[in-house]
This record gives structure tokens, sequence and C-alpha cells, in this order.
């Protein structure tokens, strides 16, 4: 019984031992696991911590480099030609590859006396080191020149320098800190996006069957004549767009791609991505027309679209789709396949104040007038509109009298009074104003360069308004008493009349000529002015306010003689005096709206594309005889042209269209004053020149020098690093930020 007890003893020594040691290691294992997450958990936190830190720094570094411009514009608060656009600094040396989108990057020695001398990019001939920036890396984005043409690789041509660091310490940016006061740096770049084409617009559907489209078009669509009067940036040829340093071009199946995911639910594509297809642009209700429709707007008033949000519209339970990001662009580009060349071109972002830049005197005018308010003016207008007839006219409608056989009065036709936006009795003078002007005040403060009280130029600009009027309209709208369509204003002191070259009412011409027969027995008086076969009618709503150029200029009296080569208004030379309308009077009556290009771009490929299909006559629109677009390579001259004035003098106002014009010689654009207007007719409507449209690239690193380093120049230790791409539209003139976006780039 003894021995038994003393073996059970031991057993039971054993098994407790081995119990112990279970828990032991338990023990250890959970000690093992708390200390590993803690451990982890304090990486994440550190991590974390640091994320946290390097975004509020690269926050609080945009908003140093944001109010930089800000000051700049306080600064210099008178606009000049020498000041319309960002100071540049950091950008390549005479004789180096331009960077066109490139405005600025911290370089030491730039204005803000805050950059160090430490480059960002990898020091020459050393071992890299945590931390560098590589040029590859700072053209992620594509906005400069690359230096190879094949794929997608972004490194830049090598005259590009890498932003210099600003050190950051606890009391803000200094060039020359102690190292150990150092908590982080950032560096940046900053690109004139507004110079390059949004791609949330521009750009239309190519029909690759037929290059692009079939000629003529016999029935509605996206015809020659939808592109060649422009008024949108969406009419853009992309297809002038470079992919290559040697010259290819944007390929149709590429820009159908673009257009085929970002309009998806307005064009209807066939097919799926990248290989969208379209329906012929003469199918009624097809491609063309939605495209159109959607774009341009409302032929008969234009458009109030802004184009900052998509379209509702639904198809195949899908909608159109917008760029967020230039992320975005970038993975559809190389998803469609086509060159990486191209998006030194286009953007993403843009804004614009739909603000005359141009003023004179103490007007204020804070909208431009939109020329879809023409729409109004029609004889014998409805109750419904006289209201904002007189409002934005300063007309009231006045019915015709009969004549009488006996003493033979001729009959005197329906026709408009010039009272003001406000009264009612018939004005001698074209009022003063301080703002809100109506058309006839801004027509007159364009020409003439005054907003008092104006009694000299009362018949002159009353004359070229009513001349726009009959330029809009259709010829099917007549008084009813007479039968003329040429619209007639009178005054306190006489009349003004526009000019129709079809009027049925018009007298005979000569060498016999007799009264107009309507009404018998003794005519009207006054009556419409002859025709004159040379005097290109549109007869149709204006597409962009560069037809107004169209418009008979020369005071018109009852019996006018207009000479057989009719003065319009001057849109193509140097100092023309009607050069404000373009800056004053708009298509599309949005208050701030998207895709507006910089007129002073340095890129020239927009402004080709922008030129490229636009119409040089409107006589040649429609299927006979055949149309007259302006092709890629003349439209490549003038945007050069244009180009190398606008960087030598900047334009201040869309009104300074009318020097680019004058200084664009080559062929076809200088056969007549209509063709010279090409320019106007193209530009006037997509491009601005008051928003600065800025894409700011910011790379910030928290972090510190090691302890006791005295050398600015040693290894920097990095913590964190957040890299941001701010889209922002900042007013010249006012220095209101008028819309901004911040893209998070991730690598």
């Amino acid at each position: 019984m003894t021995c038994s007890s003393s073996a059970d003893q031991a057993s039971n020594k054993g098994v407790a031992l081995i119990i112990v040691l279970a828990f032991v290691v338990l023990l250890s294992g959970l000690m093992v696991a708390y200390l590993t997450r803690a451990g982890i958990d304090r990486q994440l936190a550190q991590s974390s911590f640091q994320d946290t830190k390097s975004d509020l720094l690269a926050r609080s570094a945009l908003d140093i480099v944001v109010t930089d411009f800000k000051q700049e514009i306080a600064d210099r608060a008178i606009v000049t030609a020498t000041n319309i656009q960002p100071q540049r600094w950091g950008t390549p040396l005479a004789g180096g590859t331009p960077f066109p989108n490139l405005i600025r990057r911290s370089v030491q020695g730039d204005p803000t006396g805050r950059t160090s001398s430490l480059s960002s990019g990898p020091a020459p001939s050393a071992s890299p080191k945590r931390g560098e920036i590589t040029s590859t890396r700072w053209n992620s984005h594509f906005l400069l020149p690359r230096a190879s043409s094949l794929g997608n690789d972004s490194t830049p041509v090598s005259n590009f320098a890498a932003p210099d660091w600003v050190l950051l310490t606890p009391q803000g940016p200094n060039s020359a800190p102690v190292p150990s006061s150092v908590i982080g740096r950032y560096a940046y770049a900053v690109y004139d996006e507004g110079g390059t084409l949004d791609v949330n617009v521009a750009g239309f559907p190519y029909y690759t069957s037929s290059s692009p489209w079939p000629t003529p078009v016999p029935t509605p669509g996206l015809a020659l004549s939808d592109i060649g009067r422009k008024g949108s940036v969406a009419f853009a040829d992309l297809r002038a767009i470079p992919t290559t340093a040697g010259g290819a071009l944007l390929s149709a199946g590429g820009i159908n791609a673009l257009v085929g995911w970002r309009n998806y639910a307005t064009v209807h594509p066939y097919s799926t991505f990248p290989n969208f297809t379209f329906d012929l642009p003469s199918f009624i209700g097809g491609t063309g027309s939605r495209f159109v429709n959607y774009f341009a707007g409302n032929p008969q008033i234009g458009t109030s679209q802004d184009f900052r949000t998509v379209s509702p519209t639904v198809y195949l339970n899908r909608t159109d789709q917008a760029f967020i990001t230039r992320t975005e662009l970038i993975k559809l580009q190389r998803e469609a396949g086509f060159g990486a060349g191209a998006m030194q071109y286009l953007g993403t972002f843009s804004r614009e104040k739909n603000t005359p830049t141009w003023k004179a005197g103490t007007a204020e005018i804070a909208q431009r007038f939109y020329v879809g308010n023409l729409n109004l003016i029609k004889p014998d207008p409805s109750t419904t509109r006289i209201a904002d007839i007189q409002r934005y006219f300063g007309l009231k409608w006045v019915n015709g009298t009969a004549g009488a056989v006996s003493p033979p009065t001729p009959a005197v036709p329906g026709h408009w009074q010039y009272i003001g936006a406000s009264g009612n009795a018939m004005q001698d003078h074209i009022p003063a104003f301080t703002s809100n002007p109506e058309f006839f005040q801004l027509l007159n403060h364009a020409m003439n360069r005054t907003n008092g009280d104006d009694p000299v130029h009362i018949l002159t600009t009353l004359s070229v308004g009513a001349a726009l009027i009959d330029q809009y309209d259709d010829d099917t709208a007549a008084d009813p008493l007479t039968g003329t369509t040429t619209t007639m204003i009178e005054y306190n002191g006489g009349w003004a009349i526009g000019l129709e070259n079809i009027d049925p009412a018009r007298p005979s011409a000569s060498p016999s000529p007799t009264p107009s027969p309507f009404p018998p027995p003794a005519g009207m008086s006054p009556t419409p002015p002859p025709a004159i076969s040379t005097y290109a009618m549109l007869n149709r709503p204006f597409r962009n306010v560069g037809e107004f150029g169209y418009a008979f200029r020369t005071a018109s009296g009852p019996t006018p003689t207009p000479s057989p080569n009719p003065k319009t208004l001057d849109f193509y030379t140097a100092t023309s005096p009607d050069a404000p309308i373009l800056d004053l009077f708009t298509y599309n009556s949005a208050p701030i709206r998207s895709g507006i290009v910089n007129l002073n771009t340095q890129d020239v490929p927009v402004i080709t594309a922008l030129l490229t299909g636009a119409f040089q006559t409107e006589q040649n629109i429609g299927p006979s005889p055949s149309a007259s677009p302006v092709a890629s390579p003349a439209a490549k001259t003038a945007a050069t042209t244009i180009v190398n004035a606008t960087t030598t003098q900047p334009a201040l106002s869309r009104a300074e269209i009318t020097r680019l014009c004058s200084v664009v010689l080559n062929t076809p654009f200088t056969a007549s004053e209509e063709t010279r207007e090409t320019i106007s007719r193209a530009l006037a409507e997509v491009t601005q020149t008051r928003t600065w449209g800025l894409l700011i690239d910011l790379i910030t690193q928290t972090g510190r020098y090691p302890r006791g380093t005295t050398d600015l120049t040693q290894q920097f230790v990095v913590e964190g690093e957040k890299r941001y791409w701010l889209h922002i539209a900042i007013d010249r003139f006012t220095g209101e930020i008028i819309d901004q976006q911040l893209e998070a780039v991730s690598e």
C-alpha cells in the first residue's frame, strides 16, 4: 500500500507540473500576442499620427500657396497686360524646351523668400535618399512635355528641374532653419489647367466610316453646321491634339472612347468601351441631335447650361459621367489606349465667372447680356412678353396705321418705339446707366465708350440693334398691317431701320422704282431699305457673340442708300471700335460655367482645336454648295500666331480677340472681312481672361533631421508623406475663389 501511494503522489506531481507549464506557455503566448498587438497598434498609431500630421501640413502649405496668388492679385489691383496672368518663376531658361502649362515651382530665390536651396529631386552622382521625388513622379499628371513619345512613361524632358523644398519649423516656413527645428517640408509646382481643354465638355463623337460625317447632311443631326458655328467647347476638334512629339494626333477612336464614356446616356453609343460607335448624324433624333441639344441648348434662345454637373438623362440604366479627378482621366487614357502625349492639353476642372472684363467709365456690369433674349423681339408681341421686352431692350410695340386715299397718306407700319427700360415716352438719347443696362445701353457703351446720357449716337446704336434683330430672326415674323419683316425703331427725332435681304414690303428696284404695294392705296412710310446682294444674312439665332459681326453698322434713315459692300460690325482689326461687344454679350447665360479656355493659354494645340472646323463663310453652309470649315493645318498656323501674340502681350479681355484676328495673315483667313472674323466667331464664346485656372501639385513630408545634424543637406528622416492636386479657379479682378477641388494622389 505504501509503495502504491508513493507512485500515485509522484504521478500527481508530474501532472501538476505539466499543467503549470501549460499555463506558463499559454500566459507567455498571451503576453507575446499582447506585446505584438501593442507594437502593431503603436506602429499603426504612429503611422496614423504621421499621416494626419502630413495631411495637416499639406493643407496648410496649400493655403500658403493659394494665399500667395491672392496676395499677388491684391498687390496688383490695377490690371494690365503685364499682370493679367500669374507671375511665372522656376520655368526653363531661354533655349530650353518650353513648358506651356508650368506657371511656377518652388525654387530658391523665388519671390516668396521661403524656399531653401534643397532640391526635391535626386542629387546627381549620389546614392538615392529616402524622400527624393523623381521627375517622373513630378510629371505623373502628364502636364509637362515628355522625354519619350512611347508608352505611358511620364518622365519629362531633361531641362525640367524638380522643385526645391520649403522647410517647415513650428514657427512656419524658413529658407535656412536650424536642422533640429525642422518638422517637415513641402515642394510644389503650379500649372495653367485653365489653358487646357476640359474633357468634361470638350470633344464630339466621330463617325469613322465617313470621316467624320456625310457631306452634305440632308437632315438634322451633328452636321458640319453644328461644328462650324462653334459656340461651345464641345465642338473643339480633338483630332488637332498631338499624342507624340513626332506629330501623331489623337484618333477618332480615342475621342469616341472619351465622349462615349462621358456622355453615355446622351449619345447612346453602340458596342462597349473603348470601342464605341454611334448612329449616323442624319438619323433624326440620333446621336447628332441629342449631342447638339445638350451642349448647344435650344437653337432659338441658346443655353444656360453650366456643365458643372452631368445630365440626369438615363439610358440603359446608366447616366452621363464626369471626370471628377485627373486620376480618372489618366486611367481612361490608359484603358482607351490613346497616346499619353495628349494629356498635356487636357484638363478636368475649369470655371469661368460669366462676367465681362472690359469696362469703361463708371459702369458696373455684373453679367454679360444674354443674346437669347433677342428671341423676345417679335412683331405684335403677346402680353406675356411686353414687360420683358421693355426690361431687356427698352422697346414698346406700336401697331401700324392704315393710309388714306385723299389726301394720299402712306400707311405707317407696325414698329417699335424706344422708350428705355422705364417710362413710356420716346427717348431722344440713350439713357445713362450705372448697372444692369438694357440691350441698347450696353451696345452704345460698347461701341461709343459711354454710359452717360448720349443723344449723339442714338441713331447709330438703334440701327445696329435693329440690324442685329434682323440677322437673328428668320424673316417669317412680319408686321400684320404691311407685311414688312424689317425691324423699325422710332425714337424722339427719327427712325432707325434694320436691314433684311428678303422683305415682301420693299419697294421695287430701279430703274423704275415704285412705292411699296403694301398696303394700298399709298404704300407705306418708312419703307424697308434696298437689299444688298453681298450682305450675308443669317436669318437664324446667333450661336456665338462673334456672329454679331454680320450686322450692318452704318446708320439707317427712312431712305438709306447702303453701299454695295456694306460696313458691318468690325471684329477683325486691332483698333476696332466694336471690339468690346465680344466681351459684353454671351450665348450662354450661366453665371458660372465650365469648359471655357484661358485665351492667354500657351498651348498651341488647344487654340488649334478651337479653330479647326470653324466656318469661314455663312453662305457656304448647307447641302449646296459644300461647307468650308477651316482645316487643321491652317488652324495650327493661326493658333501659333495667336499664342505668340498673347505670350508677348496677354489679352486683357475678349475684346482683344479683334487684335488677335489682325495678326493672323495666313490662308484662308484673309480673303475677306467675313473670313478674317472666323477667329472671332470661333473664340469669343469659348475663351476668357479673368479667371486663373490652376492645378497646384504639392508634396509634403513630415520628419526630422538626425540629432546633432548641423548640415541641411544631410539625410532627412521621412516619417510621413502626402500629395495633393488642388484644382482651383481664382478671379483675377476680385481675388474671389470661384470654385476648387482637392484631389488626393495615391502612389
